[in-house]
C-alpha cells in the first residue's frame, strides 16, 4: 500500500472513531454535521485553528475559575481543599475593575472554546491536552454548583463569578431595586456565558458532568425571575443579557421540559420582539448592537421549537435583512463604537477608530446559520463567507495568537492585539472560540436526503450517510490548471467517499463574475442560476465512491460602498476583501517595499480598562494623507492591475502627479486578512476632483483632527461601555437618548451627571474640561465642578457662535491651576467631572465629555 493510500486509510478509520462518540450536537442543531465529523484541510482556516489551539493552552485555567471558586465561598472555607486558593491563583485583572465587573465571562467562553477545540481537532495529543483541561474546569465548578445545594435563598443550581451574591437573593425575592444597582455589570450576561460554556462541555467537550451542572444551572435560571412579574421581567431585560432566551432553549432541547421554553419566551425582550414585526430600518439607530444580536438568535431558536410562535421568526428575519444589508460594511462586521449608526451618520464608520465589533460578528454568523437551515436560501451563506473571510480570520494575530476588540475601518487604522492572560474582554471570549468553528457551516444537511455544500473550504465529510472531500486553494487561482474557462477562474474538486443516492446542492454565490461551471466525472450539469442571485445548484443522482464534482468559480474584480457613506469605496475580488499595507512591518520589509517604517504605538493591549480600543490607544492619522482616488468612479477599477493571482496579489495606482505635496504613487492590494502588523486601507476616498474640491473634507478633518490630538480622555453620555469604564454616576432619573442622531445623558432638577476622566499622559498644566451640548436645550443651567470645586456656570443659550448647522457646538472650561496637581507638586492622574442641574432647570443634555490638553 503507497503512502498516500495508507494516509487516506489511516484518516478514514479516525474520523470513524471520532464519529461513533456521542452525537450530542445534534440534539441542538439536527441540521448540522458535528465537527469531528468535519476535518480540515491545509489552509487559512486549518493554520488559524492549530494556532488558536496552542494560545488556548497558555491561559491559565486556575486565575480563571478564581471567581467561581470564591463566589462559592470555598477559598475561605479552611476545611474545603480550595482553601486559599485566592492567594495561590489571584483573579486577573478584571476588565472593568473600579467601574463595573464581569468576572467570570472569559472563564465561561473558555469552556465554550476549550469544548469546541477539541471537538474540532484531529491532533490526538492536542485533542487530550484540551480534554484534560476541560474536564478539570467542570470538575471545579461542579465543587462550587454542590456548595448551593441545599440554599433556599434562591441560590440553588446556582455558578457565578461576580461578587453579587446577595444581589441575586433580593431577585429571587422579587426586588429589582437591587439588581437596577448592578445592572451596568450586565449579570444575565455573564450567566448566559457560563450556560453556553456547560452546554458546549457536554455537546461538544463530551463532558456529561457539565450536562448535569448545565441542568441545574437553568433550573436556577427558570427560579431566579420566578417572583417577578412580566413589567418586572421587561425592565431588567433592558440591561444587556446575552442569549439568555437562547440558553433557555438548549435547556428545552436537551431535557425537553416545557419551563425551559416558557422561560425562554420570558427571557425575551419584547420591546425588540415587537420592534421588529415589519422591517424597520429605524429601530436600530443608536442601540447597543452586540446587545440585541443574541436577543434575535433566541427568537429564532424559539421559532424552531415552537412554530406557533410566528412572531419570533419574523422579528429574527427582519433583524437580519436590515443588519446585513444596511448595516454590513466591507468586512462584513457592522456598527461603529459598539452601537448601530442612524444612516445620516456613515461618515462615523470613516472618521472613528472604533469600527466593527468582533463579537457582534460571531453572533450574526451563528444569526446566519441557523436562517439559513431554516429556507436553504444561499444569501444567507453568502453573509457567512464574507464575514468569515474579511473579519473574524482577520481577527487573529498570526504571530501570537491573541484577539481583536476593534477592526478599525478608518484610512491608515491598524489592529490592537490582546495578550494572553491579560485583557479579559468580551471579544477575548468570542475570540478563542471563532477559530473552532470552521468546520461548522461547511456543509449542512437535510436528513439523508440532501447535502448542501455552503462554503468552499478544503475539507473531509465522514458520517455514517455521507462522505466528501474537498480540495481546493480557494480563493487563490491555481495559475497551473490547464482546464479553466478564464484566467480568474477559482476551482473546487469535491470527491465521493461514501456510495449513496442523494442531492448534492452545491452554493452558487453571488459575486460569480462568469460563467458557473459545474461537471461530474468531466461532464456539465445543467445549473439554472441568475447571475448577482445567491442560490444552490441541485445535484440528484446514485453517487459512487470516487466520482468528482468539480466547480469553476470564476472571480472578477469589482468596488462595493460604504454604507450610507459612498465618498468611499472597497475592493473585492470574488468574496475577498483586498487591503493594502501603507506601512511597513520592519526595517527589512521597508526596505523592500519602499514603505515607511513605524512601530506602532500600543499595538498589544495590556490590562487597562480601555486597551482595546484603537480610539483610545491607537494614533491616527489625518484622512486628507492617505491615498485618495481621485477621478471618475467609472474608471477606478482601470487603476487596479493583477501581478499574482495564485496569491491574489495586484497593484493599485493612487499617483495625483498634479499634487506636489501628494506622494502616493503605487500600493500593493492583497487579500485583508493577510495584513497585520501595519497601517492599511480597506476603505479608500473615490470622488471626482470637481467633488473634491468642493468637499469639506480637508477642512472638517483639520478639525477633527485638532480635538483628537488635544484630548486626554473622552466619554460617550449614554453608551454603556464608554460609561462603565469612566466609573459613571448619575441621578436616580437620569434618561438617556437620541437627538439629531447623537446620543446624550441628562437628569432632572437638582440631579447630576458626574464620571472620572483620566490624565495618563500626565499633564499638570493647560488642562481643561470640553463639553458638547445642542442649543435646543435653551434656558437649561448647571454648575461644572471638577473634584468637588466649581469651575464654570453654564446657561445654554439660544444660539452659539460658533454651533453646527444643526446646533451642537463644542465649548471648552479651563480647570484651575491649583485642581491641576495632588501632592508634592505631581500631576493629578484623574479628575472626578460632574455636572449638577440647577434647581429650577433641568441638567442641559451633555453629547460628549473630553479632558484636553493645551
Amino acid at each position: 500500500m503507497g503512502t498516500k493510500s495508507f494516509n487516506k486509510l489511516l484518516t478514514f478509520f479516525l474520523l470513524c472513531a471520532l464519529a461513533s462518540s456521542t452525537k450530542a450536537q445534534s440534539e441542538l442543531y439536527p441540521r448540522h454535521f458535528d465537527l469531528k465529523e468535519v476535518m480540515l484541510l491545509d489552509g487559512p482556516f486549518k493554520s488559524a485553528l492549530e494556532l488558536n489551539n496552542k494560545h488556548l493552552l497558555e491561559y491559565d485555567a486556575n486565575r480563571l475559575l478564581t471567581p467561581f471558586i470564591r463566589q462559592a465561598g470555598l477559598s475561605d472555607n479552611i476545611d474545603s481543599p480550595y482553601f486559599g486558593w485566592q492567594d495561590k491563583h489571584p483573579k486577573f485583572i478584571n476588565w472593568g475593575d473600579n467601574s463595573f465587573n464581569l468576572e467570570g465571562h472569559v472563564g465561561s467562553h473558555y469552556l465554550s472554546a476549550l469544548s469546541l477545540a477539541y471537538a474540532a481537532t484531529t491532533d490526538v495529543t492536542m485533542r487530550n491536552a484540551l480534554k484534560e483541561r476541560l474536564d478539570y474546569m467542570i470538575s471545579v465548578l461542579k465543587d462550587c454548583q454542590n456548595v448551593f445545594d441545599n440554599n433556599s435563598d434562591g441560590l440553588y443550581g446556582f455558578i457565578g463569578g461576580q461578587p453579587i451574591n446577595e444581589m441575586w437573593k433580593e431577585l429571587y425575592n422579587g426586588n429589582l431595586e437591587a439588581f437596577n444597582k448592578k445592572g451596568g455589570w450586565v449579570p444575565f450576561y455573564c450567566q448566559h456565558k457560563l450556560q453556553a460554556g456547560l452546554r458546549d462541555a457536554y455537546i461538544y467537550g463530551e463532558n456529561d458532568t457539565a450536562k448535569e451542572l448545565f441542568h441545574k444551572l437553568a433550573d436556577w435560571s427558570v427560579n431566579i425571575i420566578s417572583k417577578l412579574s412580566a413589567e418586572k421581567i421587561e425592565a431588567m431585560l433592558n440591561w444587556e443579557h446575552g442569549g439568555m432566551n437562547e440558553s433557555m432553549l438548549d435547556a428545552y432541547q436537551l431535557f425537553r421540559e416545557n419551563k425551559y421554553l416558557e422561560a425562554a419566551k420570558k427571557y425575551s425582550h419584547k420591546t425588540m420582539l415587537n420592534g421588529m414585526q415589519a422591517l424597520n430600518t429605524t429601530f436600530l439607530d443608536g442601540k447597543h448592537a452586540n446587545t440585541q444580536v443574541p436577543k434575535y438568535i433566541g427568537f429564532e431558536r424559539i421559532y424552531e421549537n415552537d412554530t406557533t410562535a410566528v412572531n419570533y421568526g419574523i422579528a429574527a428575519t427582519n433583524f437580519w435583512e436590515d443588519v446585513a444589508n444596511n448595516r454590513t460594511v466591507c468586512i462584513g462586521g457592522n456598527s461603529v463604537n459598539e452601537h448601530f449608526l442612524h444612516a445620516d451618520r456613515g461618515y462615523r464608520y470613516i472618521d472613528q477608530l472604533d469600527g466593527p465589533e468582533s463579537c457582534n460578528s460571531n453572533n450574526m454568523l451563528k444569526l446566519s446559520e441557523m436562517l439559513n437551515d431554516r429556507t436553504h436560501d444561499a444569501k444567507y451563506a453568502d453573509f457567512y463567507e464574507n464575514t468569515m473571510w474579511n473579519h473574524i480570520l482577520t481577527t487573529q494575530d498570526p504571530l501570537t495568537g491573541g484577539y481583536v476588540y476593534f477592526t478599525t475601518l478608518r484610512p491608515q487604522g491598524y489592529r490592537i492585539y490582546s495578550q494572553v492572560n491579560q485583557g479579559m474582554w468580551c471579544c477575548v471570549g468570542t475570540g478563542m472560540e471563532n477559530h473552532s468553528k470552521y468546520g461548522h457551516f461547511i456543509y449542512t444537511h437535510e436528513g439523508e436526503e440532501i447535502l448542501y455544500v455552503n462554503l468552499f473550504t478544503p475539507s473531509e465529510l465522514q458520517n455514517e450517510t455521507f462522505g466528501i472531500r474537498q480540495e481546493t486553494i480557494f480563493p487563490y487561482i491555481d495559475t497551473n490548471a490547464t482546464d479553466l474557462p478564464t484566467a480568474n477562474t477559482a476551482t473546487t474538486n469535491l470527491t465521493i467517499l461514501k456510495a449513496g443516492t442523494y442531492k448534492l446542492a452545491v452554493r452558487h454565490p453571488s459575486w460569480v463574475g462568469g460563467e458557473y461551471i459545474i461537471t461530474v466525472n468531466g461532464k456539465p450539469v445543467k445549473s439554472d442560476v441568475t447571475p448577482g442571485e445567491a442560490s444552490y445548484v441541485t445535484i440528484d443522482r446514485s453517487w459512487k465512491e470516487g466520482d468528482v464534482v468539480r466547480v469553476f468559480l470564476p472571480m472578477e474584480l469589482r468596488y462595493e460602498e460604504c454604507p450610507n457613506y459612498t465618498d468611499y469605496i472597497a475592493f473585492k475580488f470574488g468574496p475577498i476583501l483586498l487591503g493594502a499595507q501603507t506601512t511597513a512591518v520592519s526595517q527589512e520589509e521597508a526596505a523592500l517595499t519602499n514603505l515607511p517604517y513605524e512601530p506602532l504605538p500600543n499595538e498589544y493591549a495590556g490590562e487597562g480598562r480601555m486597551d482595546h480600543a484603537p480610539g483610545s490607544r491607537a494614533t491616527s492619522l489625518s484622512l486628507t494623507k492617505a491615498p485618495l482616488l481621485i477621478g471618475d468612479r467609472r474608471d477606478v477599477l482601470s487603476k487596479i492591475c493583477a501581478k499574482d493571482l495564485r496569491q491574489l496579489r495586484f497593484s493599485i495606482d493612487v499617483s495625483r502627479p498634479e499634487v506636489s505635496s501628494y506622494a502616493w504613487k503605487q500600493l500593493e492590494l492583497r487579500p485583508f486578512f493577510d495584513i497585520h502588523h501595519s497601517r492599511y486601507m480597506c476603505y479608500w476616498y473615490q470622488q471626482t476632483a470637481e467633488n473634491f474640491a468642493k468637499s469639506e473634507m480637508a477642512t472638517s478633518e483639520a478639525a477633527n483632527e485638532k480635538l483628537l490630538k488635544r484630548t486626554l480622555d473622552f466619554v460617550a453620555p449614554g453608551e454603556q461601555q464608554s460609561e462603565a469604564g469612566h466609573e459613571y454616576s448619575y441621578g436616580t432619573h437620569s434618561t438617556t437618548g437620541l437627538f439629531n442622531s447623537e446620543r446624550y445623558r441628562d437628569a432632572q432638577r437638582n440631579e447630576f451627571l458626574q464620571y472620572t476622566l483620566y490624565n495618563n499622559q500626565g499633564v499638570k498644566e493647560g488642562l481643561s474640561i470640553l463639553c458638547r451640548f445642542t442649543t435646543a436645550d435653551k434656558g437649561r443651567k448647571a454648575t461644572l465642578l471638577v473634584d468637588g470645586t466649581a469651575i464654570a456656570e453654564i446657561t445654554i443659550p439660544d444660539s452659539y457662535e460658533s454651533a453646527e448647522k444643526n446646533g451642537f457646538y463644542n465649548i471648552e472650561f479651563p480647570i484651575p491651576d491649583k485642581l491641576l496637581t495632588a501632592k508634592r507638586g505631581k500631576a493629578k492622574k484623574q479628575f472626578v467631572v460632574k455636572l449638577q442641574a440647577s434647581p429650577n432647570t433641568f441638567c442641559p443634555g451633555l453629547y460628549s465629555l473630553r479632558l484636553m490638553k493645551n
